[in-house]
């Protein structure tokens, strides 16, 4: 064999060991990242849907939705869906973990990860007291009658669900479940001849007999100096009511709550808004006040003082929720 020919063969076979080495290099470095990737994806999860193995789901065309698995035990049933959602909070982005059922009509769990709510306030909704909330939890979910499931741009409105030729005669009044900084709204209305012909929204005072509304009245609650006091805010509102005849037609932001349709107002009104539609269907007979355009959705209490930040994890459990839903109904 002459030189020339050695040399070449000697060539082609470095060549050769060089491609075996950067194929099982990069084989290695692909199985590395794989495991890292399925060890992230257990730890985000572990806590709410203990699976052993993840696998991705595709999440094109799905807003909110980052990611989403099939979660199986080792012998490969089904325990769930597990969910990554990133929706906008108060201070900026907030991702949230959630992990449903097999069938998707229960929530199994939820955690808060990566956010930038303020310490002290929205922060608050990462504690065991609000997404404990969420454990067998049916979906979808519900704060203040807020959902998320509505139309998501910028100015939309909240539908009350019920007709005006099914309200009966009488005076309804519809609650929050619990104090919010110190208040708890409620809404009154009097329909009479299928028509609301009197509102009151007003909020009743934690460990006291007045009201928000009487506090205003008096100038003990003051929010502003230069603008309308709270009850002419509440006046307001109560006077848009009555002239739209129905809460769906009440224009707001469904993010922040907050109305630029309406002179003078700058209050939250989503409250007003949901308590409104509460009241109305039992006017309709048609429930207790639980229920919206998706049908039956399980209550959660916002944080105190993080109504914003509340409402988003509550948006991004439901966008797990309407994933997990088409996923199923494409596969029937």
């Amino acid at each position: 064999m002459n030189t020339t020919l050695k040399s070449l063969l000697n060539l082609l076979l470095v060549a050769a060991v060089s491609a075996a080495l950067l194929w099982g290099a990069d084989t290695v470095t692909r199985s590395v990242i794989a495991g890292q990737e399925s060890d992230r994806i257990k730890a985000d999860f572990a806590p709410i849907l203990a699976a052993e193995t993840y696998t991705a789901l595709p999440t094109a065309g799905h807003e909110s939705v980052t990611a989403a698995y099939r979660a199986e035990d080792r012998d490969g049933t089904l325990l769930g869906y597990a969910v990554t959602a990133t929706v906008k909070g108060y201070g900026g982005p907030l991702t949230v973990y959630v992990a449903l059922s097999p069938d998707g009509e229960r929530f199994l769990g939820l955690r808060v990860g990566s956010h930038q709510e303020t310490e002290g306030y929205g922060a608050r909704v990462t504690e065991e007291a609000f997404y404990r909330q969420f454990d067998s939890l049916a979906a979808p979910a519900s704060v203040g009658g807020y959902t998320g499931l509505e139309d998501n741009s910028s100015a939309s409105s909240s539908g009350s669900g019920t007709s005006a030729a099914n309200w009966k005669d009488g005076t309804y009044r519809a609650e929050e479940n619990s104090y919010n900084q110190g208040y708890r709204s409620f809404v009154e209305l009097t329909v009479r001849d299928g028509k609301i012909t009197a509102v009151n929204w007003d909020a009743d005072k934690e460990g006291a007999d007045v009201t928000k509304k009487q506090e205003s009245q008096a100038g003990h609650y003051v929010m502003t100096e230069d603008g309308l006091l709270w009850h002419q805010q509440a006046a307001a509102m109560e006077q848009a009511l009555m002239e739209a005849q129905d809460p769906a037609k009440l224009i707001f932001n469904q993010d922040t709550g907050k109305t630029d349709a309406y002179a003078g107002v700058s209050v939250d009104v989503s409250a007003f808004v949901s308590l409104s539609a509460q009241a109305l269907e039992k006017a309709a007979g048609t429930g207790d006040g639980l229920m919206d355009s998706a049908g039956s959705a399980g209550t959660v209490d916002a944080v105190s003082g993080a109504t914003v930040s509340s409402k988003a994890v509550v948006k991004a459990a439901n966008s797990a929720y309407t994933f997990v839903q088409a996923l199923l109904k494409e596969n029937r």
